[in-house]
């Protein structure tokens, strides 16, 4: 098949990573593959040291296309152009189907498949794990330039059914997957705890979130804060940065005398899963941009048992007593979720693999792509 995926963004954001990971597994398993994406900048394929798509598709072995404006904003010039111009561009190079990501770039690449003039089928993903906003725009987009709608979770699925109209045979639920190969449970010693002033047998449960308000880190330190009184050798690692890291965790750490517990190396990009590694389990309090919860995904193929609050779709990666704990978040409950797996190494071995199984015959981007192209040979 010949499919051109379209995602209205030049920044690696959140949906981005699922969408790129779908392209390079269709395209190893023989199809051929183009990836559209908005572009950075005028003089350059890709800012100077950022993230972006683009960059993250030439390392993946994609060569993206950048001549169409793919906005993530609203321009109607630039609308109207990227309408005309992906029409004779999906004729000329005669795709099969089209696959769009974004609120943009459904709008515009929707209405350029319907005036290709012949029968080019649109398949839509919802990549946030809850249902689209109810707006004019998605009920135009869902109802007459969309082919079928690919959910990454069944709540989301059932809302926009409901929220949209939708028959039944016209959505399904495909879990968002996660690169297995890179994220493993490694055998190699643990270098970064060392790195990060950390002894070998601290037990160490980590975040991964961007220290922000919302994220409910005044939660988290009370909890570790009450742990830490059970568990000496109990670290926090925080791995995100965010323009309040002093006032969310920075200050209160030290006032509450945490500062020997709490880790921060900050952000990390080339040795994130090194750094993930250090952990023993994690905790996740609230979904962030990506509402797929992606990195929840990424521990578990890491072999990492999860304590998640009982928010968004998280309950639905995360089985109860099963990969992990699924909590009311508050202080107490957390604190207590927390001692447990410390105290407990075979019930962390037991989860762990539990975690890691789930991972693999689940959230692999084997068996999204199996699924994805099945929808594909349906429509065709």
């Amino acid at each position: 098949m010949k499919i051109l995926h379209l995602f209205s963004d030049w920044k690696w954001t959140g949906p981005a990573e699922p969408a790129l990971n779908l392209c390079v597994e269709l395209k190893r398993m023989g199809h051929d593959v183009t990836l559209a994406c908005g572009k950075a900048m005028d003089d350059y394929p890709f800012p100077p040291n950022s993230e972006s798509v683009e960059k993250s598709a030439y390392e993946r072995g994609l060569v993206p296309v950048n001549r169409f404006h793919l906005s993530k904003h609203f321009n109607l010039f630039k609308y109207i152009s990227d309408i005309k111009n992906l029409s004779v561009f999906m004729n000329e190079e005669a795709y099969d189907i089209i696959h769009v990501h974004r609120n943009q770039d459904h709008l515009v690449g929707g209405i350029a498949a319907r005036r290709t003039g012949r029968r080019l089928p649109i398949v839509r993903t919802n990549h946030d794990g809850v249902a689209l906003k109810k707006n004019l725009r998605n009920k135009i987009c869902l109802n007459r330039l969309t082919d079928k709608l690919i959910d990454v979770s069944e709540e989301a699925r059932v809302a926009d059914m409901n929220r949209f109209g939708l028959n039944e045979d016209k959505t399904v639920m495909i879990n968002a997957s996660i690169d297995c190969q890179r994220f493993n449970p490694g055998s190699g010693p643990l270098t970064h705890r060392k790195m990060f002033g950390m002894k070998d047998d601290d037990i160490v449960v980590g975040i991964i979130a961007r220290i922000q308000t919302h994220r409910r880190f005044h939660i988290l330190l009370q909890a570790i804060k009450i742990a830490s009184k059970e568990v000496s050798k109990l670290k926090l690692l925080v791995i995100g940065r965010g323009t309040k890291e002093q006032q969310l965790l920075t200050d209160p750490a030290k006032s509450m005398g945490l500062e020997d517990v709490v880790i921060h190396p900050g952000y990390r990009t080339g040795d994130y899963v090194e750094a993930v590694s250090c952990m023993d389990f994690n905790i996740f309090l609230m979904p962030g941009t990506d509402g797929s919860c992606r990195a929840v995904r990424e521990v578990m193929a890491m072999g990492k048992p999860v304590i998640a609050a009982d928010r968004g779709m998280l309950s639905s990666i995360v089985d109860d007593n099963v990969t992990g704990f699924v909590i009311d978040d508050t202080p107490e409950n957390l604190a207590k979720a927390t001692v447990r797996l410390a105290s407990d190494i075979e019930l962390r071995r037991k989860m762990s693999d539990a975690s890691l199984k789930k991972a693999k015959d689940v959230f692999s981007q084997e068996s999204m792509a199996e699924k994805v192209e099945k929808v594909y040979e349906g429509l065709l």
